[in-house]
């Protein structure tokens, strides 16, 4: 009855579900309406009936039966039992993590159990055994909101998988004897970490990493540096579990049962069997739980002789996986899947791709799937990389038609002849078939670049991107003529560059924990530029504390925010002074996005320290600029050095500070650096007429700065501080945020708001627009003191 309809159902549902969990906004109503006219004008009046019934179920499970956050509570020297989801059980350096269940009463809730490892004998056992359960004494808490703009939402991720807590222990004990009842839960896990174990045990470091990764989708002990290059040229997909992967083994155990003198018909039995165990061994995330249950309704269809398309059992995986996990709408995995899958299936019956030669349609194929998932893309990443449209013709062969089938022989061969010759030969040629991969990623990662930054787009923009590619795949699918594509094809390309060439400038004070950094963004993508780094002091640790992946300012902030806001370049990185919290994430910077200058003031160059970086910056073709004082060469537009201090030798590194002076956004600017009160009055006495409308508020707000004659002379009207969140220092101090709110003076603040920004343009002739543009926004907390 419904074949070839339930698409109609399943979209349906995806815009209800859209607009339950996120809101109805105007895109999202807009979308939806369309959708449900499309329902309405098949003028099927059970179609109908059902698409209401479905997303009227979906309402009251999004409602009524799915938690929506915690009901469990610890006192603070509380011992509590927590069973281990033991595939999720990590050992890194001085850090384990996995998470686990907690049952508290009659209430069972799932948490994210963090600990840092005392001593190396105690990380040896974590790391050799993983436990079915554990003693946890500790501390819950509730994944922190991000604090940047458009930062990556922990707290959704970890929503996502029905954990609303973490769980920070700082004592933990493993249980030699099982408890009753919280283990079960994890039984098909246990399967799954029994497989992985035996993975371990019998293959070679690198080709357990990949076998782990390719068929079983536990990346634990994959090379993180590995998955960066993967990441850089966009080809990261082909180490996930796709309908790539799924047919493949599909077809290899068709293959093999019928060989075997088994029937057809038995065949598909057994593949209705072995299916549902495989994805349990991959643990069932959401891209293998389509791939799988899509193969898997087909073969069920042909069994019961029922015609079933594949874009009915693609409906049908989108229906359950909503219902089952409502939260994975938010996710990467569930929208690439999905969206790549749909325009697989859309485009294959397309004549074009029929009628057109292997090339063309290979070509064309990948082109399309590309500019499909760019608002995708660009909404988690930033940024797409075009590369994969080369490097798909050379990477899918080697995985698909290479590795993959040598895993699983590999596999196979660890479970029926693991001690034999020719065991240890296969491992030696897959072992000399990765490095060989590896190198092509790596060295190709290194010295070209794919990646088009675009930014994270507004609502309007993601809204006319998506109308425009779909206009784009009418167009192809009714065969219109080729004169009229550039109309989509020129929409497609404004969208896409509205963050990097937006009107709109803007100054952000980024929050980089205690640290500082600016990022002043011209109207029109004329420059960009960054006031600091931010970076964080590294403290000698033990060689078994050491972590693979350690967590990085530059890396983990400043580049994330810089590519959201479209930034693709730096002019400039203005370093005020030479304290790490302040360059410290540079050359982390420098390293990944291209930089023209690095500035600052001479005092700041002759520091040992900042001289030892001096070989790194220039390596990456970036030029070393020295600032002069009344210029403002190198710097924004309109802002000018007004204190370089390198007459004073005798000056602390804080009142050696670079300081800037400027007009931005019709409102003058005060950039102090940590500028002390010595320096101040320095300043003072050089420009006794200076007075600023924002100051950004020396030395992160210590009662060192900002002296009560430096901030009657300015008279600002807002003042910036970055500390960081309950840092050690107790910035800002008291008397200085006293003293501002004395004198009237709006204080915003990363540590309570988060980052901050200031939004401007060229030219404003209309209030109402001034008024809106030219005004403060944090990402959280209450409105500045």
């Amino acid at each position: 009855m419904f074949t070839g309809k339930l698409i109609f159902i399943a979209l349906s549902l995806l815009s209800v579900a859209v607009g339950i969990s996120s809101g109805f906004t105007l895109p999202v109503l807009i979308v939806t309406a369309f959708i449900w006219q499309r329902v309405l004008i098949q003028k099927n009046g059970v179609l109908l009936i059902v698409s209401i019934l479905v997303t009227l179920l979906f309402s009251m499970r999004f409602a009524y039966f799915y938690p929506t956050g915690s009901s469990i509570t610890l006192s603070e020297n509380e011992w509590v039992s927590v069973a281990v989801k033991e595939t999720s059980w990590k050992v890194d350096g001085d850090k384990l993590e996995f998470e686990g269940l907690i049952q508290q009463d009659s209430v069972r809730e799932k948490v994210k159990v963090i600990y840092y490892i005392k001593s190396e004998g105690e990380k040896h056992r974590l790391a050799a055994s993983i436990p079915k359960s554990a003693a946890i004494k500790g501390v819950l808490s509730i994944p922190e909101e991000p604090s940047n703009f458009n930062q990556f939402n922990y707290g959704t991720y970890l929503k996502n998988k029905k954990i609303f807590n973490i769980l920070k222990a700082s004592e933990l004990a493993v249980w030699e004897h099982e408890q009753e009842k919280p283990r079960d839960v994890y039984v098909f896990d246990s399967f799954r970490q029994e497989i992985l174990s035996h993975i371990d045990r019998t293959l070679t470091p690198k080709t357990s990493a990949y076998t782990k990764t390719l068929l079983f989708a536990d990346k634990r002990s994959f090379s993180s540096d590995v998955m960066d290059s993967f990441k850089e040229l966009g080809i990261v997909h082909l180490l996930s579990i796709s309908g790539l992967h799924v047919v493949f083994l599909i077809d290899l155990i068709r293959l093999s049962l019928l060989r075997m003198k088994i029937s057809k018909e038995a065949t598909a039995s057994s593949l209705l069997l072995i299916l549902p165990l495989y994805g349990i061994a991959t643990g069932f995330g959401v891209s293998v739980f389509r791939a799988v249950g899509q193969a898997w309704l087909k073969l069920l269809g042909d069994k019961l002789n029922l015609t079933v398309t594949a874009l009915d059992s693609w409906s049908m995986m989108l229906i359950l996986t909503l219902f089952i996990q409502p939260y994975s709408l938010y996710m990467i995995g569930f929208q690439l899947s999905y969206l790549i899958s749909f325009m697989i299936i859309a485009l294959a019956h397309q004549p074009f791709f029929k009628q057109g030669t292997k090339v063309e349609t290979y070509v064309t194929m990948n082109l399309l799937l590309l500019v499909s998932s760019i608002p995708v893309l660009s909404y988690h990443f930033y940024e797409f990389s075009w590369g994969v449209l080369v490097l798909n013709s050379l990477f899918i062969p080697l995985v698909g038609s290479l590795l993959l089938p040598l895993l699983i022989v590999s596999l196979l061969l660890s479970l029926l002849i693991p001690s034999s010759l020719i065991f240890e030969g296969i491992l030696f040629m897959i072992d000399k078939l990765i490095t060989a991969m590896e190198t092509i990623v790596s060295e190709t990662a290194s010295s070209l670049t794919f990646t088009f930054v675009t930014g994270r787009l507004s609502q309007a923009a993601y809204f006319l991107l998506a109308l425009f590619i779909l206009v784009l795949l009418v167009m192809i699918e009714k065969n219109r003529p080729k004169r009229f594509l550039p109309f989509p094809v020129i929409g497609i390309i404004i969208c896409v560059l509205s963050v990097r060439f937006s009107p709109l400038g803007q100054v952000l004070m980024i929050d980089v924990g205690q640290g500082e950094a600016i990022l002043i963004k011209e109207p029109w993508g004329r420059g960009n530029y960054l006031i600091d780094t931010g970076g964080q002091a590294e403290f000698p640790v033990e060689e078994w504390q050491n972590r693979e992946k350690m967590f990085n300012v530059g890396e983990n902030i400043i580049l994330p925010v810089l590519k959201s806001e479209g930034v693709h370049k730096l002019e400039s990185i203005i370093i005020t002074h030479p304290d790490i919290d302040h360059y410290g994430a540079m050359m982390d910077i420098i390293s990944h996005m291209r930089t023209e200058q690095v500035v600052s003031a001479k005092t700041t160059f002759l520091e040992e320290n900042f001289q030892s970086q001096f070989s790194s910056i220039v390596k990456f073709g970036t030029v070393i600029k020295e600032a002069a004082e009344g210029s403002g060469i190198y710097l924004p537009k309109n802002t000018f050095a007004v204190l370089s201090n390198e007459e004073m030798t005798t000056a602390s590194k804080n009142d050696s500070s670079l300081v800037l002076y400027g007009l931005i956004g019709r409102k003058t600017w005060l950039f102090t650096g940590d500028l002390e009160a010595e320096g101040e009055k320095v300043l003072l006495e050089k420009y006794p007429n200076m007075t600023a409308d924002i100051l950004k508020v020396g030395h992160h707000g210590s009662q060192t700065s900002s002296h009560d004659g430096f901030i009657n002379q300015l008279r600002p009207e807002t003042a910036w501080i970055s500390a960081g969140k309950s840092n050690r220092y107790g910035h800002p101090h008291d008397n200085v945020t006293e003293k501002l709110r004395d004198r009237d003076i709006n204080i915003y603040r990363t540590d309570t708001n988060g980052a901050v920004r200031y939004r401007f343009t060229d030219q404003y002739p209309l209030v109402i627009i001034d008024s809106y543009l030219f005004s403060f926004e944090q990402k959280r907390g209450q409105r500045g003191e």
